[in-house]
């Protein structure tokens, strides 16, 4: 009986032994390698009974090259980088780590919004420069309160529930728009939600993205719902930055359609440094790490091995980002081969 195979794929040289050590109760065989192109890609997964993704794309071309492997284990919440419906069509399961930063994402979007509000790197430039009090009152007001406004957040997943519940600690109230999730959840979480993502643009004072990207999801908010925006609110947006059109936020910001941003994503990443929203003083950004800490980094191994090592166990992962595969599987047995 051969042993089952994990194709390790990454970018760039990837510390692993996280992964490997939840993967120590299965009798495998672990191959690691770094990806330039789709054709090394390829390569490399030829035989494997999961594939383990560190940030190399899978378009549909590579998808449909695969030939053994049941699932394609992801790290992280975005899974845009691999063709899941490409996935879908070939029976092989897309799986991510969902859930473990959902603390670090939704921090990191309450900090935006806090900074915003308060307009901290304004402030902190001007206090640097030595300057106080008549100095800085016309760069202070008009300034934002937090307690008693609106945050309207677009999808009520892991994510924005914790947004949700740290905001009302912080005395505001929430309003969401999503189409998929039950209403009694977002009762749950004190939650009202809005038929329309105009309705949530119209009636908020803070938005948050907290939105996958998919296909169905690209430049999902874009200039209507920024003209829709009080010139007073903010945006805010720490999950993908393919979800907004960037050339209307820009414009939004320049026409002061809306207050300001706080964005840890870009459309293009990295972005160049001449990107109009660098320039803005109204704007604060962050690098894309949102959900960056040192417990995060350990998470994020632990949950990729323990599903793969579900997978290999002939068990379903906990977090399948395309169920509807599921009717294209047959009920397995342990995943063994003669």
């Amino acid at each position: 009986m051969s042993k089952l195979r994990v194709a390790y794929i990454s970018g760039g040289e990837a510390d692993n032994d996280f992964v490997k050590q939840q993967l120590e109760g299965v009798d495998h065989d672990f191959d690691a390698y770094v990806c330039k192109s789709d054709g090394e890609t390829i390569e490399a997964v030829k035989g494997a009974d999961v594939i383990i993704n560190q940030g190399v794309a899978m378009p549909r071309s590579v998808i449909e090259e695969i030939d053994n492997a049941q699932a394609v284990v992801s790290f992280g919440h975005g899974f845009n980088h691999i063709d899941h419906e490409a996935a879908t069509d070939q029976s092989l399961m897309v799986v991510n780590t969902a859930g473990f930063c959902t603390e670090e994402v939704s921090n990191h979007a309450i900090m935006l919004l806090l900074a915003c509000a308060k307009k901290l790197t304004i402030l902190n430039d001007l206090t640097k420069s030595g300057k106080w009090g008549p100095d800085t009152r016309a760069a202070l007001m008009p300034m934002a309160q937090i307690t008693d406004q609106v945050l309207g957040l677009v999808s009520l997943g892991n994510i924005g529930r914790a947004v949700a519940r740290k905001a009302q600690a912080l005395g505001m109230t929430v309003i969401a728009y999503d189409p998929y999730v039950q209403p009694w959840i977002a009762r749950e979480y004190r939650v009202e939600l809005r038929p329309s993502l105009t309705d949530v643009a119209q009636n908020s004072d803070f938005v948050s993205m907290h939105t996958p990207l998919s296909n169905q999801t690209t430049k999902l908010v874009g200039a209507d719902f920024f003209k829709a925006m009080k010139t007073s609110a903010y945006f805010v947006n720490t999950c993908r930055g393919g979800t907004v059109d960037e050339e209307a936020l820009i414009a939004a910001l320049q026409n002061g359609e809306i207050a300001g941003a706080g964005l840890d994503v870009f459309e293009v990443e990295p972005t160049s440094p001449d990107n109009p929203l660098f320039k803005m003083e109204n704007v604060m950004v962050t690098p894309h790490s949102a959900g960056s800490s040192s417990r995060s980094r350990v998470a994020s191994q632990v949950q990729v091995g323990q599903e793969a090592a579900r997978l290999l166990s002939g068990t379903w992962p906990m977090s399948l980002v395309n169920p509807e595969v599921r009717a294209k599987i047959d009920m397995r047995t342990p995943a063994t081969r003669d």
